[in-house]
This record gives C-alpha cells, sequence and structure tokens, in this order.
C-alpha cells in the first residue's frame, strides 16, 4: 500500500479534533500558570504515544530578558474577575469563569472589594489627542482601540483606573466586522513590561452591543459607574516549549519538523488548538505506522515542536543555534481546522519568502492538489470538491517566519485557514473545528514530512524538476501579466491624450515588468538548487545545472519579448521614449546604500517602537493604510538586507514579490533602523 493510503487510512480527523477540545479547554496565554498545564496536557498525551523523549524546556519570562528584538512577557495567572454595571442601573456585564477572553490578558488585581467608577468614552483611545478635554484620572475608559496602546495612554499616561473595550481585533471590510459579531468578545492584551508593572492595572472586552448600549447610557448625560474586581498576579515566569522527536534511522542528524503554537485564550479552537491537536494526531499517526511495521523508521529525523506563539520560537532558536545546520524542512500549523463555510476560510499555504528560494513551495502545495484526489469524489465533470484551498506569498505573522529570517535561513512554510469570521473572540469554539478539515491537512502535512524525511537523491531529482516546471510557468505568467499592463496603459484614455505621460508610463511599466522577470527568474534558479540539502551527487547536480539554464534562458527570452512588445506599443501609439527614465532623489540614494542587518531573528516592531518614540512611530501606524503590505515589505526588506544587495535591488525584489513600493518608503524604514541600529547603511 503507498504512503497516501496508508496516511489517509490511520490519520483521524475525529481523534485530531478530541486532542483539539482538549486543548481548548485550557486558558493557554504565554507564560501563564494555565499555558504550563496545558504544556504538561501535550508531554503526557506524547508519552502516552510512545515518544519516550517528550520533554519541555523552559525559558525565562519576566518582562525584562530579552530573546533577539523581543522582550519577553511576564508570568501572569488569573483566577476570577467580574465586571457591572451599577448606574443607572445595576447589572452583570461579564464573568471572567464563564467567558475567559473578556479579561484583557496581563491584567493585574484590583483590591478585593473592587474598583468602582464612572466611564468615559475615549474613541480609538490610542493618541494623547483621543484625551483632550477629556478628565479621565481614576475612571474606566471606553475604548475602540488595541488594549496595549489605549491602556498605555489612558492608564500610564492619563491616571484612568481600567480599560474596556468592545471592538474585534483584525476587522476586515466586508468580510469580519464588529457589527458582523455583536455579541462576540475580543481577544485583547495589555503585554506590559517589568518597568510597567507598577503601574499596570486591568481591563475587560465587553462586546459590541454592550458597548454601544454603553455609549447610549452617557449620550443621556447622567453619570454611568462600573464595578470591577479582579484576581490575578503577575509575576516572573518562563516560556514552556514542548519538544519530541522520531528519531532517524539512517541520517539522525538531519530534521524535518512540525510546530504550531499552544497559547491564545480558551478556548481559541482554531487558533490554535486545532494546530496543536492535529499535530498531536500526526504524531501518533506516524508512530504508529512505524510501529506496526507499516512503513519504516523514517531516515531522518523528524521533530515535533509546540511553542507560546513567537516567543517561544525566539527562544528556542536563539537558545539553540546549533540546530540551525541540522533543521532540513518544516511546516508551521496554525488554524488548520476551520469549518470553511461557517469561518468563512479558505487554506492557505504561506510559501517561504523570496530572500529563502525553496522547493518545499511546490511540494506542500501539489500534496494540497493531490488531497483533491484522495478526498473529494470525482465525475463526469471534473472534481465535486468543495474545499477551498490557494497559495500565497509569505505573510509572516507566525512562528514559521523565525525559521525563514535570514540570521537562521531554514526554509519553512505555513498550512493556515484564512480569513476566519471568529478569530480571536469568544466564539472560536470546537463546534467551528471541523474534523474533516484536521483530516485533509493532516493527511497533508504527514506525507510531506515522511517524504521529505525518506527523500533519497532519486526524490530529490523529482522536486527539482517540479519545481522547475512550475517555476517556468511562474515566467511566463509574469510575461502575460506584463503584456497586459503594458496593453490596458496603451488603451487609457486620460494617458492617450497626454502622449508624454503615456510614454513615460509605459516606459515604468516596462522597466518594473523587466526587474521583476530578473527577480522571479534568479528565485526559481535558487529554489532548484534548494533541493541539494536533501542529498547530491554528480549526476542531480548536472540536471539541477540544466534545469537554472532552461530558467535563465526563458528569463532572457520573456524579457526579450517585453522589450520588443513596447516597442510595437509605442510605434502603434505614436509616441517616443525618452533615452533615460529621470529617477527620483530616494531611488538615486538608495542605489548607493548598502543595508546591512546587525541583530537575529526578526524585527519585534515593538522594539521599533519604543526605539524611535509615540510621535516618530506614528508613521507606521499609518503607512499601512497606503501601502496595505507594508508590513511584509518591512520583514522582506531585513531579509536582503545582508551588505551586499543596494537598497534599490532589494527595492526590486520586494516590488516583485509584494507589488509596486514607494521608494521613499523603503528609504524611510532604513533611515529608521539605522537610527535606531538595527542596521548599518
Amino acid at each position: 500500500m503507498n504512503l497516501y493510503k496508508l496516511v489517509k487510512e490511520e490519520l483521524s480527523g475525529n481523534v485530531a479534533k478530541s486532542f483539539v477540545e482538549k486543548i481548548s479547554g485550557f486558558h493557554r496565554i504565554q507564560a501563564s500558570t494555565m499555558f504550563h498545564e496545558a504544556a504538561k496536557y501535550v508531554k503526557s498525551e506524547l508519552l502516552k504515544i510512545g515518544l519516550k523523549d517528550a520533554a519541555i524546556e523552559r525559558f525565562p519570562s519576566d518582562g525584562a530578558t530579552k530573546y533577539w528584538t523581543y522582550l519577553s512577557p511576564v508570568g501572569w495567572e488569573a483566577k476570577r474577575a467580574e465586571l457591572r454595571l451599577l448606574e443607572p442601573e445595576e447589572k452583570l456585564l461579564v464573568r471572567y469563569e464563564e467567558v475567559p477572553t473578556c479579561l484583557h490578558t496581563y491584567s493585574n488585581a484590583t483590591p478585593p472589594d473592587g474598583i468602582t467608577a464612572e466611564i468615559v468614552e475615549v474613541g480609538a483611545g490610542t493618541k494623547a489627542k483621543d484625551y483632550k478635554g477629556k478628565e479621565v484620572g481614576g475612571k474606566f475608559v471606553l475604548a475602540t482601540g488595541r488594549a496595549r496602546l489605549v491602556h498605555e495612554q489612558a492608564v500610564y499616561n492619563f491616571g484612568a483606573a481600567s480599560v474596556i473595550t468592545d471592538t474585534l481585533p483584525y476587522e476586515m471590510k466586508n468580510v469580519r466586522e464588529s457589527i458582523d459579531l455583536p455579541d462576540a468578545y475580543g481577544y485583547q492584551s495589555i503585554w506590559p513590561t517589568a518597568e510597567e508593572l507598577d503601574k499596570v492595572a486591568f481591563g475587560f472586552s465587553i462586546t459590541r452591543r454592550q458597548g454601544n448600549y454603553l455609549r447610549s447610557l452617557l449620550k443621556d448625560g447622567k453619570p454611568v459607574k462600573l464595578k470591577a474586581k479582579v484576581d490575578t498576579r503577575l509575576f516572573p515566569s518562563n516560556l514552556d516549549v514542548v519538544t519530541a522527536t522520531t528519531r532517524g534511522n539512517s541520517k539522525p542528524d538531519e530534521d524535518i519538523f512540525l510546530i504550531a503554537h499552544l497559547c491564545h485564550p480558551k478556548p481559541s479552537a482554531n487558533d490554535n488548538a486545532s494546530g496543536s491537536g492535529l499535530l498531536l494526531e500526526i504524531a501518533r499517526t506516524i508512530k504508529t505506522l512505524v510501529d506496526s511495521d507499516r512503513i519504516a523508521p523514517p531516515a531522518r529525523t523528524i521533530r515535533f515542536i509546540w511553542v507560546p506563539e513567537t516567543f517561544g520560537s525566539v527562544a528556542y532558536l536563539s537558545s539553540h543555534e546549533e540546530l540551525y545546520s541540522r533543521l532540513v524542512a518544516g511546516i508551521n500549523l496554525d488554524m488548520v481546522g476551520q469549518d470553511q463555510e461557517l469561518c468563512k476560510s479558505t487554506l492557505q499555504l504561506d510559501r517561504t519568502p523570496d530572500s529563502l528560494p525553496s522547493y518545499l513551495n511546490d511540494f506542500v502545495f501539489s500534496l494540497l492538489e493531490q488531497s483533491v484526489k484522495e478526498f473529494d469524489t470525482p465525475t463526469a465533470f471534473g472534481s465535486a470538491s468543495t474545499f477551498r484551498y490557494r497559495t500565497n506569498a509569505f505573510s509572516g505573522g507566525s512562528d514559521h517566519a523565525e525559521f525563514n529570517s535570514s540570521t537562521v535561513g531554514v526554509p519553512c512554510v505555513m498550512l493556515l485557514q484564512w480569513p476566519d469570521l471568529y478569530y480571536h473572540t469568544s466564539m472560536d469554539t470546537i463546534d467551528k473545528v471541523s474534523s474533516d478539515s484536521l483530516k485533509r491537512v493532516g493527511w497533508v502535512a504527514t506525507v510531506a514530512t515522511l517524504a521529505l524525511a525518506n527523500a533519497t537523491t532519486e526524490e530529490t531529482l523529482l522536486l527539482a524538476s517540479q519545481t522547475a516546471t512550475r517555476g517556468v510557468a511562474r515566467i511566463e505568467e509574469a510575461s502575460r501579466e506584463a503584456f497586459k499592463k503594458l496593453f490596458e496603459k496603451k488603451e487609457d484614455q486620460k494617458l492617450s491624450e497626454k502622449p508624454s505621460e503615456l510614454a513615460k508610463e509605459l516606459a515604468e511599466t516596462a522597466l518594473r515588468f523587466k526587474k521583476k522577470m530578473e527577480h522571479i527568474t534568479w528565485r526559481e534558479q535558487v529554489a532548484v538548487k534548494s533541493v541539494k540539502r536533501l542529498g547530491e551527487n554528480q549526476e542531480l547536480k548536472a540536471f539541477i545545472g540544466k534545469y537554472c539554464e532552461d530558467i535563465r534562458s526563458l528569463g532572457r527570452k520573456e524579457i526579450l519579448r517585453l522589450e520588443e512588445a513596447l516597442s510595437f506599443i509605442v510605434k502603434a501609439s505614436g509616441v517616443t521614449l525618452s533615452v533615460k527614465l529621470e529617477e527620483t532623489e530616494a531611488e538615486a540614494e538608495l542605489k548607493i546604500l548598502t543595508p546591512k542587518k546587525l541583530f537575529k531573528g526578526t524585527l519585534h516592531m515593538e522594539a521599533l517602537r519604543k526605539a524611535l518614540g509615540e510621535k516618530e512611530y506614528e508613521w507606521y501606524q499609518e503607512i499601512e493604510e497606503k501601502d496595505a503590505d507594508f508590513g511584509k515589505k518591512m520583514v522582506e526588506i531585513l531579509n536582503f538586507a545582508d551588505g551586499i544587495r543596494h537598497a534599490y535591488d532589494i527595492l526590486m525584489a520586494v516590488s516583485a514579490e509584494y507589488g509596486e513600493t514607494c521608494p521613499e518608503h523603503i528609504l524611510k524604514f532604513l533611515r529608521d533602523l539605522e537610527k535606531t541600529n538595527f542596521i548599518t547603511l
């Protein structure tokens, strides 16, 4: 029986969901006593499965210890909390024991009798201007902004007693807005540092319906009073990382790894009890298949990792630099169990960044395609599948980002269901988790892991062929896109009336796509060569060389066709191209700068915020309204900042990966990084 069928028969979506349900019963906040209980549960299940080296590694986490640019969170324990409306009427608004998500994580305790105070509405509450003309000292504030930023302004700067929020984190227009979930409690966090422990207060999330009700009472002009009781403690703690391995038989010093973050409030069933529970079922499946002799022990070691999101990965990697050379490839399981119809989700394959091209992207995506054949009924008209999946450019935002960073350099893709209507709310419950989704994603991840763990030179050749073939298709797609854009410029009525502007637009479009195709041609060659991490001999080396030559040749041919198309359109339009495009001051400056990253891992934007100060950092809060992908671009700019590439080449690379990028924005970012000693120029 082949591997596909063996894994499909053994891996159970129902068993995975039972693990998910158990994990979702823990209030799994990073560095909390509750997270530690969840970590102990995972370890106990691994030992039951038979992975005898299952262990919990602990890293100091106290709000002062730093791992690379990340300041570790303080420890936290929450026992009880409730928020009541006292005036103009008395009613319970919410109780932590019933809705754990309602209490802002890392909230401090109140006196035993609680705190009673009036509430003041402050809009977003994230900037000093939101408090102008308002007296909030000793009062509760009602805000729509992120709890951490509101807390800093309201409590630290203006002396408020507490923060109440009633908004969903990460609203997405026409997809997921507070109006869609009027009775959901949003996950919000204060994230105090050790230096802030003497002034941190507490906060609650209430529903949008409750928030609107409080606002309606405030509009009547009468005092509105609340009472809060909070029984919590903040203390120096640890970040718990759970690990286990299935040791490789012939190449034990090479690891294929699977990772999932174990954290987030109870229940957070999909984010990310789903990934953590599925990872347990994958570990059980592999162990069972090996122990029953249905498959041979893997050649390479398979490593399983559960972490508190990002903080755990950074702590683990910064403490185990010896692992980098043995980690071959990885898969991050983050929010994988969604019922797609309930959650409005699509399974995404988040690729490795262009700064780290890899065969892994095409290989895992090919298994997503294969899953349709394995799990869905064929018809005379094609597959009857309704399962949605796609691939997208590297987005970061989860643990795979740390492995893909330039200073670690280990390719790791992420499987993620996105968007999710119930993301970071109290409504992310077990009924939103699909056993079928868990089984399908588990099948993809398990087959990929076992195939890579056992890959020989022969399989490596197949991976190189697959990557090269799909790479060729991507170059051809970029060429088609370039032709389309040029003809769109030609047909633009406004430009046709201004020949000089049309000529400029045509020239700039052609240049942009020329640079994009050069970048893609480079990327696809590096991706093909990346298979050598799995094994190499002279025959494979020759094949790789031929594939790369084919890619280079196609790249040159398509660029030549682009130039011919430009000439044709220019002639047909009756315009004249200038000999040389004028470059902006920012472009000229970028051409002489060679940024070099001075730190390890990814940049925690909170570190940049602290280094720049609130006023200067406001630019970063505003820039994504102009460029929605600028956050992703910043990660890649730093990955490419090797002290060799010119900043202009980095501009072209991130533009090819994510879309046209403003040179002035990149220059501003680089200057800020230089000023705060994160890079040299």
